[in-house]
């Protein structure tokens, strides 16, 4: 694993603009791998494993001779399709979890957990001699895909565009000026707009180099060009509309091919033969001939096919219980239990009653019952949750400062206080009535909005009237403002100006609150440009305390644990706590001499 001081480091460099040039003309890969399992935080392996080829450097284990070849069978809920296809657009983490194995970026994190950056289709790591222009050198011979080749169809209209040529410097122009077109009718849906404003220029130097130069030194570049969404995709694929909404648009550069799309059934994704590896061709990854994403929102059928090895490795959707006893029985599986960065809050409009009455919202606040969150809906498997996750742990409030902090206490006679301040706070602000809006998946949120509504009706005496909407609905009644007080499940993110800036910040994209705080603004354009590790550490846990002292617009409650199993013969089985990282899929392999597979289904 590269040393974790890089990022520091990196900015102390001083290099002459011929270094940079010379760097850009340079071609060869410069390449740190993905690592496999056990290498992120919030993980704690279990199981045994039959014996392997040895462990690389990078971290992951090659297949075995045998090991090539292939389909993995998982589940996902990739073939739940929330608002849209297109990979500059969509906010739901499953769809941009394929678009990770379809599509590439500049860079790529190898450690989200601990904030770990290496290159995708960059040639080398970017440098720069002071943190503003950046000279990004990209691999020769990167090719789109060509779906018809590998599939054995007739290609689409898109691909036929698309011609299966080679990826330039002009395609990642295009990607990141498209999410700056102000002029395009997508533009409110480009919720990451924000990171291509910060970029003052962007030159095409040759069609391999492309010269960044920032509006200010920012210590958020490198993960800019690493994002979820930092995908590259090629013009040719784009409609009229600004739109990539259909699958036959999915054409990237990534290490898999999208095959198929049955909604609320499967996503299938094949091995993509000219996929260019990270500049380790001689490995000939992906080893898999391609995965199976099934949709299973039950956990009944989801631990019978497990047991019966119809699919490869399982989590629990709603109830992890099933999960201890396939461990109880199966003592060889491969045990993960992974914190997951999505989480369940609250969002309050803030510019008009009630919820403009900061006495209103931290009622609310104090009287959610988080504790009871986490026993009705995740079973205890999960943990209270802050403004940014704890699987964050290098930027999360500490545990122990959370709990203690009124709302997440639990010691019986505190909570008794909160209880009664929230309601003597309601009662001053007037007892105004609430119609509470819920999303409609999962299950367990909408079952759980009718006890917090009745929850609400009494330790407030509040009148609630309770709505629930599917999360179409939701976004687009979010960015109308016509949907004041929600309660929703989120997809979280990697680095922690994510789940601060754009939506507390007054011109954050996400801001749908309607917040606007001059001090809260200053703090979070601070931290963008505190580029020592410790001062931005604590920049962002002044950030989390001012929000929960001063603002309460976002109450974010709890989040899930994961509690994945897999069968002993899927090797470099790596969950993470992200959505995004289905690139990793590139190193898996099926081990077919390990005798948990004798009884895999065909």
């Amino acid at each position: 694993m590269p040393d974790p001081t890089y990022w520091q480091r990196f900015w102390r460099r001083k290099l002459s603009r011929r270094r940079l040039l010379s760097t850009a003309a340079a071609t060869g890969s410069g390449l740190l791998l993905a690592t496999a399992a056990g290498c992120g935080a919030n993980t704690l392996p279990a199981g045994r494993a039959s014996p392997s080829p040895a462990v690389t450097d990078s971290g992951h284990e090659p297949a075995a001779a045998r090991g090539r070849g292939g389909t993995l069978q998982l589940p996902g809920f990739e073939a739940f399709i929330s608002d849209t296809l297109d990979p500059h657009q969509t906010q739901f983490g499953p769809i941009y979890s394929s678009h990770s194995s379809v599509f590439s970026k500049v860079l790529r994190y190898e450690d989200a957990s601990q904030g770990i950056i290496t290159t995708d289709l960059a040639a080398a790591m970017p440098e720069s001699p002071d943190g503003r222009e950046f000279i990004v050198s990209l691999r020769h011979g990167v090719r789109f895909h060509r779906p018809s080749v590998a599939l054995g169809r007739s290609p689409s209209a898109q691909e036929k565009a698309v011609g299966g040529r080679e990826l330039t410097a002009e395609d990642v122009l295009y990607s990141f000026q498209r999410q700056t077109n102000a002029q395009s009718p997508r533009r409110r849906f480009y919720f990451r707009s924000y990171q291509y404003e910060a970029m003052e220029r962007l030159e095409v130097v040759d069609p391999y180099t492309l010269r960044i130069v920032m509006k200010e030194p920012l210590a958020l570049t490198l993960h800019y060009l690493a994002d979820t969404n930092a995908f590259i995709v090629p013009r040719e694929a784009v409609d009229a509309g600004d739109q990539m909404a259909t699958q036959e648009a999915m054409i990237g550069t990534g290490p898999f091919i999208w095959d198929r799309l049955q909604p609320l059934q499967e996503s299938t994704f094949v091995r993509n033969p000219e996929w260019f590896g990270w500049g380790q061709p001689g490995l000939s990854r992906p080893y898999i001939d391609g995965y199976r994403s099934i949709f299973l929102a039950d956990d009944a059928p989801l631990e019978a096919i497990f047991r019966q090895k119809e699919i490869d490795a399982a989590l629990q959707v709603n109830n992890p219980t099933w999960v201890h006893g396939v461990r109880e029985d199966f003592p060889e599986v491969i045990a993960r239990d992974v914190g997951f960065a999505a989480w369940i809050n609250t969002r309050l409009l803030v510019d008009r009653p009630p919820f403009n009455d900061i006495r209103v919202r931290r009622a609310i606040h104090l009287a959610a019952d988080r504790q009871q969150m986490l026993d009705v809906m995740y079973a205890g498997s999960g943990r209270m949750q802050g403004p940014i996750s704890p699987v964050l742990g290098r930027w999360a409030l500490p545990e122990d400062e959370l709990r203690s902090l009124p709302g997440y206490r639990t010691d019986p006679s505190l909570r008794d206080e909160d209880i009664r301040t929230a309601r003597q706070l309601y009662e001053q602000a007037g007892s105004p009535a609430l119609t509470l809006t819920s999303a409609d998946l999962p299950e367990y949120l909408p079952a759980f909005a009718s006890q917090l509504q009745r929850l609400l009706e009494d330790r407030l005496g509040a009148k609630v009237k309770l709505d629930i909407r599917g999360y179409l609905q939701l976004a687009e009644g979010l960015v109308r403002g016509d949907m004041p007080f929600t309660w929703q499940y989120d997809n979280g993110w990697i680095d922690p100006d994510e789940w601060l800036f754009p939506f507390f910040h007054s011109t954050g994209t996400k801001n749908t609150f309607r917040l606007s705080d001059p001090v809260l603004d200053a703090m979070l354009e601070a931290q963008r440009r505190a580029f020592d590790f410790e001062q931005r550490r604590a920049q962002i846990l002044d950030i989390q305390r001012y929000l929960l002292e001063n603002v309460l617009a976002r109450l974010d409650h709890v989040t899930p644990i994961n509690l994945w199993v897999a069968w002993p013969y899927y090797r470099n089985f790596s969950p993470t706590p992200f959505f995004g990282e289905s690139y990793r899929l590139a190193e898996a392999w099926i081990d077919r001499d390990n005798p948990s597979y004798g009884a895999r289904a065909s």
